[in-house]
């Protein structure tokens, strides 16, 4: 019995010195955060806001359609056209310029595609797409007062004065406001330098890997800088939203602040000038020069443009009118077999027949009545015999894809399952499976039903 006390009271004493061990360290870490307040400087609220505020997911990869693009090659990273003649296109007078197929972004015409310049105002398409990846277009946002005190181009807003991010995306795309670049980007990602990280991150998920940003606007800065190829990735990616397309498209609107209102005009020329023109942005500063990234469509066909560094307004919208033009005179894409296409069905042990479809679309970019080269298409799936229960959305192969013409041309395409895979196992399982289950729970039943009256026997004797 003594052995039994003496061990309880010293099992009793061990638990008080651990006690008091944590009791004195929390004390200890209490008075180190107690200084380490006192010293620090005072953080605000909204500051506390943007330093754990998260980047948002951009949803980019849903505008960069996967393809596999028939007449064209990888060069330098660009996926560039194989049969247009370099020596056919029109001398620039702009330093650097991009022409792609809007349709399926391949490069169509390059000159210094990858040399840095400053992008200006071309800025302004990559602050109004991540804003419109990003927040409801009914979201009221209000202006700072150093947003306010932006230089012009500007819409004069008074601090605090609030519109619906709607109206603010189609007066900065129009008038090339940068107050309003600067307060999207301030009430978006909480301050400026934290709109740059977003602007980085999604250059680099389109693909536009020789640009950096430091602002939202695209107000001189040496550490701004981007190439004629990433803006034509930025711009191809913001056309692929409808939103965007109209905004850009909009000739004018009318502009009702609290101390100032007018009519803004679209300050792109073209829209107004080039027939079929779409839009997009124009800019300039004295440290860029001339920029300007423009589209166009007539029937089914649409190109973009993209021109930086050129001295003068006029000598720009000359080398855009030429570059279309010649877009429009040698060139054409058709979109044979757009992504998720089914090509076929197999069917699986259960006898469910199961839709097979592609992930990728297969375009063709060729000179200008060329499609009438391309005769017929023709695929070829491997059956599929798996036992094994696959779900939705499973690579099971590839597709051989032949699409005959001048040129007969052999393509390699995923495909997956459009729906589920019933493979022999869950066959047998829900044959056999659901008799043993049932099987198994009559038992339990018996067996506790025979065990229930034996206790009462016993009870009873």
């Amino acid at each position: 019995m003594k052995n039994v006390l003496s061990s309880l009271l010293h099992r009793k004493g061990i638990v008080r010195k651990r006690i008091r061990f944590v009791c004195r360290m929390t004390t200890f870490c209490i008075l180190l955060l107690g200084i380490s307040l006192l010293t620090m400087p005072v953080v605000s609220a909204a500051n506390l806001q943007i330093f754990f505020r998260k980047q948002p997911d951009f949803h980019l990869h849903r505008l960069l359609p996967k393809q596999i693009v028939i007449g064209s090659h990888e060069t330098n990273g660009m996926s560039m056209a194989t049969d247009l003649t370099p020596q056919s296109w029109p001398k620039l007078i702009s330093k650097a310029a991009v022409l792609i197929d809007l349709r399926t972004g391949t490069v169509l015409y390059a000159k210094n595609p990858m040399v840095r310049h400053y992008p200006a105002s071309l800025t302004k398409i990559l602050t109004a797409l991540l804003a419109l990846q990003t927040t409801p277009l009914s979201d009221e946002i209000s202006i700072s007062a150093k947003a306010a005190a932006e230089p012009p181009d500007k819409l004069y807003q008074l601090p605090g004065e609030t519109h619906s991010l709607k109206k603010l995306l189609y007066a900065m795309l129009l008038d090339s406001d940068n107050d309003v670049a600067e307060e999207i980007a301030q009430d978006l990602a909480g301050s400026q330098a934290a709109f740059a990280d977003w602007m980085n991150s999604a250059a680099i998920q389109l693909g536009a890997y020789h640009s950096h940003f430091v602002n939202p606007s695209g107000l001189p800065n040496t550490e701004q800088y981007t190439t004629a190829y990433d803006m034509s990735r930025i711009s191809y990616a913001a056309m692929q939203v409808p939103e965007f397309r109209k905004m850009v498209d909009t000739k004018s609107i009318y502009w009702n602040g609290e101390a100032w209102h007018a009519t803004l005009t679209n300050i792109n020329p073209l829209l107004f000038s080039y027939p079929g023109a779409i839009g997009v942005k124009t800019g300039y500063t004295s440290e860029a020069h001339e920029t300007l990234v423009v589209a166009a469509k007539r029937g089914q066909q649409e190109f973009l443009a993209v021109l930086l560094d050129c001295p003068l307004n006029s000598e720009i919208v000359t080398d855009a009118t030429q570059l279309l033009n010649a877009a429009f005179a040698r060139a054409t894409s058709i979109i044979l077999l757009p992504s998720h296409y089914i090509v076929g069905y197999l069917v699986d042990p259960l006898g469910t027949r199961v839709p097979l479809q592609l992930t990728e679309q297969v375009a063709a970019v060729l000179p200008l009545g060329g499609h009438e080269r391309i005769q017929s298409i023709h695929w070829h799936v491997d059956n599929l015999r798996s036992r094994k229960v696959l779900p939705s959305g499973t690579q099971i192969g590839m597709a051989s894809i032949r699409v005959t013409g001048a040129e007969n041309e052999t393509l390699r395409v995923p495909i997956v399952l459009a729906a589920k895979w019933q493979g022999k196992q869950h066959a047998r399982t829900s044959n056999w499976g659901s008799v043993v289950i049932l099987a198994f729970i009559f038992v339990g039943v018996v067996l506790f039903v025979k065990r229930r009256q034996r206790s009462r026997r016993n009870r009873s004797y």
